[in-house]
């Protein structure tokens, strides 16, 4: 539990981690930049467990005093960083969970550590209430910075920063992670692998998501339809989306129909076609676009992707995509 040894791909990054801690040369402050699902809270977790662990260097040893009260979740010297009543964090909530703690040192252990999950999400003010503590902070404090995209902290942070990419993880490891800790069976492993986009987590969320085969469903018959439909009606159906949860997943499944009806149409066979049991659907579609046209939708659907993650409004930038979607 909480060990490097529980996480799957990102050798890179645990090997860097480890010789860190071996060679004494811990950082101050990390930003692990990646994906949602990628890893990137488990391997601080991991990381945060052995730096406070009593016995291991580089490893947790999962015996001693410090590593028991990092598993049941009472570590007195790791702090867990929230928004405390809005989305974003604000610059109350970096006073009052991290400047004001750092000013006392650590209870029981080595450090003092800060895991701020969904770290993109300090507003400017906060990220620069934040910056003294990066400027000068106390040699028992380390801060772990969790973000989608590291790109969107203040230069200021980033050069005070340790910067690790989490990058996609192969699905081939994917698929073996889930078929041994999950005992899912080869083709189900394949399928949720193939749809992960490179995040494990990904996967095991859809896995576990009851609503998600037929809301597949629904949005592909949406898709299916568009050719024969009229402008208006496409964009009023685009608007009709708004019951999806997740926008990033919303067009991460946009984007993988549409990978699927390009692959479709350059082989002229199934093999590279993730979504197979529509796989007639999608050959149908395959025959009515051109390669300029499914590449201008693709184009269409990460702009989507990008403007939903600026907080666009969601109805606007589906009328958008959809109505691009239709002239393609």
């Amino acid at each position: 539990m909480n060990n490097f040894s529980d996480i799957t791909g990102h050798a890179d990054i645990i090997k860097s981690l480890n010789e860190s801690m071996e060679k004494n040369r811990v950082s101050h402050a990390y930003i692990f930049s990646g994906k949602k699902g990628s890893g990137k809270k488990m391997t601080a977790n991991a990381f945060a467990k052995a730096l406070q662990c009593e016995n291991g260097i580089g490893q947790s040893c999962g015996i001693c005093k410090s590593c028991h009260s990092f598993d049941s979740g009472n570590n007195p010297d790791v702090y867990y960083v929230y928004p405390s009543k809005t989305k974003t964090l604000s610059v109350d909530d970096i006073r009052e969970q991290i400047i004001e703690r750092v000013k006392t040192k650590q209870y029981s252990f080595r450090y003092k550590i800060f895991i701020v999950d969904e770290a993109d999400k300090m507003t400017p003010q906060a990220q620069n209430a934040l910056l003294k503590t990066l400027e000068e902070p106390p040699e028992y404090v380390i801060i772990i910075l969790i973000a989608e995209n590291a790109e969107s902290f203040l230069p200021t942070v980033l050069s005070r920063c340790v910067v690790l990419r989490f990058m996609p993880i192969g699905n081939d490891d994917i698929k073996r992670f889930l078929i041994e800790k999950k005992n899912m069976s080869e083709a189900d492993a394949a399928f949720y692998a193939e749809y992960s986009m490179g995040s494990i987590g990904n996967a095991l969320l859809l896995s576990e998501d009851e609503n998600f085969s037929a809301m597949r469903h629904e949005l592909y018959e949406k898709l299916i339809s568009i050719p024969k439909m009229s402008l208006t009606s496409v964009m009023a159906m685009g608007r009709s989306l708004d019951k999806f949860k997740d926008y990033s997943e919303l067009t991460d499944m946009i984007f993988m129909w549409y990978r699927d009806v390009f692959a479709a149409k350059y082989f002229d066979d199934d093999r590279y076609i993730i979504e197979k049991d529509m796989k007639d659907d999608i050959f149908s579609l395959a025959a009515k676009y051109s390669f300029e046209s499914l590449e201008k939708i693709t184009d269409a659907v990460k702009k989507a992707k990008k403007y939903l993650s600026f907080n666009t409004n969601f109805q606007l930038a589906m009328e958008i995509l959809f109505m691009e979607i239709k002239e393609s």
